[in-house]
């Protein structure tokens, strides 16, 4: 993966600009006070070319989605008081981080990809303690 090596690429360019109707990855619904994230990975979107995004995988686009996700129901949505994830996926929620991305990135990308999805998942804890649940595969 040329895009993330920086001695073949300069590092690509990230933009943390997005909304729901854009999201590859993510719908969102809110109906009264339960909001539901249901994760559908595109396979082909991951943010930098060169890997696919099986079994529900995920890379920093796909986290860039659920950063924005979770704060426009904690700004946009004070009425929610539950919010369920699920998976848009049959017999799948969420393979984890996605192996291929972490290994061609280099290091300080990697560095800074764990920081983020964790601030994310930090995130989730801090602005929900009794407001999330997660749902298992239909």
């Amino acid at each position: 993966m040329n895009a993330i090596d920086p001695q073949v690429a300069p590092p690509p360019v990230v933009s943390f600009d997005t909304e729901p109707g854009r999201y590859r990855h993510w719908r969102l619904a809110v109906s009264g006070q339960v909001a539901t994230l249901t994760m559908d990975i595109d396979e082909d979107g991951g943010i930098v070319p060169g890997y696919k995004l099986k079994l529900n995988s995920y890379d920093l686009g796909v986290d860039i989605e659920l950063f924005d996700a979770l704060n426009r129901i904690r700004f946009e949505q004070p009425q929610v008081q539950s919010v369920i994830v699920t998976s848009g996926k049959e017999r799948v929620f969420c393979a984890g981080a996605n192996i291929a991305m972490l290994g061609l990135s280099t290091h300080a990308w990697k560095v800074n990809f764990c920081k983020f999805t964790n601030e994310t998942r930090n995130g989730i804890e801090d602005t929900s303690r009794s407001r999330a649940s997660a749902s298992s595969p239909r």
